[in-house]
């Protein structure tokens, strides 16, 4: 019985517009980002530019924080991010001057001093390069450094870049032609050289995925009750936990077909790079990164989609989605070069390199996506028990338990 009823789910699914308009924007998206894929080749000696990397050197996160907080100050404006939209926040006359005895302690300049130093760096271009750096004062401690940051990420009312658990990603420095080799022999020797396109893919991919299954399951759960259907599928004797799972997993597999579809261009392009390079390649890195990455996402999605439309017959769901898919985005801005993935719904790892930072990150991702997957279990098994007080009356359309009948009798 569920087998049929998953095949008809199916059926049903591929006939929809809705799904075939999901299809089309995922086919876009993947054809902007991914498109045109230029194979990573192995570094050669003696360039200019090897990119750069995070730097976990005190002084070199230091002067790069300074710098910043010295280009705000001149300002008068400070960015902060306190649920992953940007803020610009203005400080008072008094935490102004805070923030310039802040300065004076850890860089030993004065407020003239800093405009100078402001000024010349905007007037020559710098920016165009890079972020403006001050030199810490010799006396200034990492510890020191620490608190006082914190004070001004307090003063700014947190979110800043100025916070304990975000002053380390200020920093960066040049990458050496011996960590430009490093990576790619991590790419092509760890990573079965598929691995790393396999984490872009699954990172643009998993932008999309953290939105569109909601319009899916939606649609699907509202169709019935366009079509007036609840009260001849209330009486199926398919239990609700079958009708529901069913429903469920043919979103899920009809969601995953394409994806699973456009990676086959991608690895494509691997093989026959690898095969020219004398490399040996994953041919089911695309299909684990799809299963492990992609896959938790498009379950919890579906599942919020189908519980919260279940719940209220309308499309809150569209709107609690698409509020959570946005500051998702967001908070990934920060960890797009991979290995900090956190609890966040999009996971991040915006190159096909660092592999390093994959493995260090990887018990936490994996927790991360052992959570989302749960999340879809138990959303899906509350999903089929509010469906089940339906069909046994107990539950009006607006989600409300219906009242004892003593009051209608009463009325």
């Amino acid at each position: 019985m569920f087998f049929k009823l998953f095949m008809k789910e199916c059926s049903q699914t591929a006939k929809s517009l809705t799904y075939w308009l999901l299809v089309i924007i995922m086919v876009l998206f993947f054809a902007s980002q991914m498109g045109q894929m230029d194979m990573e080749k192995a570094p050669e000696k003696g360039l200019e530019d090897y990119g750069v990397k995070p730097s976990k050197d005190n002084n070199i996160i230091m002067s790069h924080t300074l710098g910043m907080l010295a280009s705000e100050y001149v300002e008068g404006n400070y960015a902060t991010y306190p649920i992953g939209f940007i803020k610009t926040v203005t400080l008072s006359k008094e935490e102004e001057q805070r923030v310039g005895e802040i300065l004076k302690e850890t860089t030993g300049l004065d407020k003239e001093e800093i405009e100078k130093k402001m000024d010349d760096f905007y007037g020559t271009g710098g920016f165009i390069q890079s972020n403006p750096t001050l030199q810490p004062a010799e006396s200034l401690s990492y510890e020191r450094f620490e608190e006082v940051m914190q004070e001004v990420d307090d003063m700014l009312g947190g979110g800043s870049s100025y916070a304990l658990d975000s002053i380390g990603d200020n920093g960066s420095e040049p990458k050496t032609y011996e960590d430009a080799v490093k990576e790619y022999e991590e790419l092509v020797q760890k990573d079965g050289y598929t691995g790393g396109y396999a984490r872009l893919f699954s990172d643009y991919m998993v932008i999309i995925l953290g939105i569109l299954p909601v319009f899916l399951a939606v649609t699907r759960e509202l169709r019935d009750r366009r079509a007036n259907m609840q009260e001849l599928i209330y009486v199926r004797r398919s239990s609700s936990m079958t009708i529901i799972a069913s429903r469920y997993l043919s979103m899920v597999v009809m969601i995953l077909i394409p994806v699973f579809a456009l990676s086959i261009q991608p690895l494509a392009s691997c093989v026959t790079y690898a095969k020219t390079a004398g490399i040996s390649v994953d041919y089911l890195a695309f299909a684990k990164y799809i299963a492990g990455w992609l896959l938790p996402t498009v379950m919890v999605v579906t599942a919020l989609g189908m519980l919260l439309t279940e719940l209220t017959d309308t499309a809150l769901a569209v709107l609690v989605q698409g509020a959570w898919w946005f500051v998702s985005i967001f908070m990934g801005a920060k960890t797009m070069d991979g290995g900090r993935y956190g609890w966040n719904l999009i996971p991040r790892h915006n190159t096909i390199l660092n592999y390093s930072g994959y493995q260090e990150g990887f018990s936490q991702l994996l927790t991360n996506r052992i959570l989302y997957a749960s999340l879809a279990v138990i959303a899906v098994s509350v999903t089929a028990w509010i469906y089940s007080q339906k069909r046994k009356g107990r539950m009006n359309i607006r989600g409300k338990i219906s009242a004892n009948r003593k009051s209608q009798s009463n009325a």
